[in-house]
């Protein structure tokens, strides 16, 4: 459901006036609770949009758990705008494994949309999502100039051409696919899961031509939906075999004895398990994630303090593994093997890759610093071992002219809370959208992915989800 009607509330406030005053400076703090962050961020790109600025945003959160649920959500906030995923891989940098190919094709695919939009511009806001894990790792140099590989209908196609180009592109050839980064072939029949792709797709051809591309499903293998036009096919590993890698492999060979199975495979061609791991010394060059973001884009940084914690266990963890995993694997080798340009960087040197994009960081704890703008949003009070419940005191907020806002995920749950509610004299609206102008001494209810709720104390805004209302007034559950 749309929340844009809590971005204009909360942008009324007046301390928002201090960040539309400095929302060109290159570096802007500010305070607020987690519950919170979401409806900010979509505020700051407001705000932006409405300075001229770039509408391209990298949303740093702490955690994978944080940054899924700004995934979920943001798109509530700010319903016209298109939101990225670039998640982290499930696998650390030097360990000899390779990501999934989901993780992979989502990788890609967001390095991909982000080219299209530095070529074209954006007339929406783009909000690209990631965990601080998945911006501190560098990325191979060059991934945006592969594009996806295109199937067709009606276009003629060469099998054997084609089943190979899949191998490059790292896909497993099986008899039956069933995950992600298969495919299988059967005759005339091509079986693909792509790895962006929810469902896999059957290609059906006559000679060498396309004739229908249709989705089915990996669990009974049958047709389903309606024919497609075409179907994109994004690589399952990110490192791409091209010749400078190959030979790089070739020359490394006689270098790395202890590396050679895997090295040759490379040599070959032939995408080998954990072959991310030597991506520094195969590829050219690795970089940060924000290389790949269009000049003029701003990072948002949530929780840097919980950012900074982990990301001083990750460099720690990393380096630990990276001298356990690879002492032994390069013993007896001609030359040390060089792989510290694949490992998590600090906070301070993401700051340092910018070159010239803003930074809003948005803290949870409160500062001294004059140059720290605080939002005067709160959390949800706390009701445990208070004889005041939390319908009591919703009402005294509503009656105040407080606007609450509760946000639910069913529209059960929704019904009931506005029983509730009116069962001790307050009215309450289930709604699919915030009015513009919202009634006075009204409290909305309405069904949207929220983890948390806040206090906007000079907006005159309370927002609460279902499970805030229910956790501190237990006995309606």
């Amino acid at each position: 459901m749309k929340l844009s009607g809590l971005v204009a509330a909360v942008a009324q406030g007046y301390p928002l006036a201090k960040v539309q005053a400095q929302i060109k400076a290159p570096r802007l703090e500010l305070v607020a609770p987690l519950g919170a962050h979401p409806a900010l961020t979509a505020v700051i790109a407001s705000l932006r949009d409405e300075a001229k600025l770039n509408r391209v945003h990298l949303v740093v959160a702490s955690t994978g758990r944080e940054a899924e649920d700004l995934v979920a959500t943001l798109g509530s906030f700010d319903p016209s705008a298109e939101v990225l995923e670039f998640p982290s891989w499930e696998t650390l940098p030097h360990e000899r494994l390779s990501p999934s190919p989901e993780t992979v094709g989502k990788r890609l695919k967001t390095i991909h949309r982000l080219h299209e939009i530095a070529q074209a511009g954006a007339d929406q806001n783009i909000y690209v999502v990631a965990s601080v894990r998945a911006v501190l790792q560098p990325v191979v140099a060059g991934l945006d100039q592969h594009p996806p590989f295109v199937l067709k209908q009606g276009s003629d196609y060469f099998l054997p051409e084609l089943s190979l180009k899949l191998v490059e592109m790292a896909y497993h050839r099986v008899d039956l696919v069933t995950k992600r980064g298969e495919f299988a072939v059967r005759g005339g029949i091509v079986d693909i899961f792509a790895t962006t792709a929810e469902h896999a797709v059957r290609l059906e051809f006559f000679g060498d031509e396309l004739e229908q591309i249709r989705q089915f499903g990996v669990a009974d293998q049958r047709s389903m939906g309606e024919l497609l036009d075409s179907v994109q096919i994004f690589a399952a590993r990110e490192v791409i075999i091209t010749p400078h890698v190959a030979a790089r492999a070739r020359e490394m060979l006689h270098e790395f004895p202890n590396l050679s199975t895997m090295l040759e495979k490379i040599s070959q061609g032939i995408p080998v398990e954990g072959m991310e791991s030597l991506a520094p010394v195969l590829t050219e060059k690795m970089v940060s994630v924000t290389d790949y973001l269009p000049p003029g884009a701003a990072v948002i940084l949530l929780s840097p303090e919980k950012s900074a914690a982990r990301a001083a266990s990750l460099i720690e963890t990393n380096e630990e593994f990276l001298h356990a995993a690879w002492d032994a694997a390069i013993e007896g080798a001609k030359a040390p093997i060089d792989l510290s340009a694949g490992g998590f960087i600090s906070l301070n040197q993401l700051s340092e890759t910018l070159s010239g994009r803003q930074l809003i960081t948005v803290s949870q704890f409160a500062s001294d610093d004059e140059s720290v703008v605080n939002l005067e949003i709160l959390e949800v009070p706390n009701f445990k071992g208070l004889d005041l419940g939390v319908t009591d005191w919703i009402a005294d907020q509503s009656s105040r002219a407080e606007l609450v806002v509760i946000a639910t995920e069913g529209h059960g749950t929704a019904e009931r809370i506005a029983e509730v509610l009116a069962g001790v004299g307050v009215t309450a609206r289930v709604v699919d959208e915030l009015p513009a102008k919202p009634e006075s001494k009204t409290v909305y209810i309405t069904q949207a992915s929220l983890r948390k709720g806040f206090v906007a104390v000079a907006s005159q805004l309370i927002v609460l989800t279902d499970a805030e209302f229910y956790q501190k007034h237990s006995n309606y559950v």
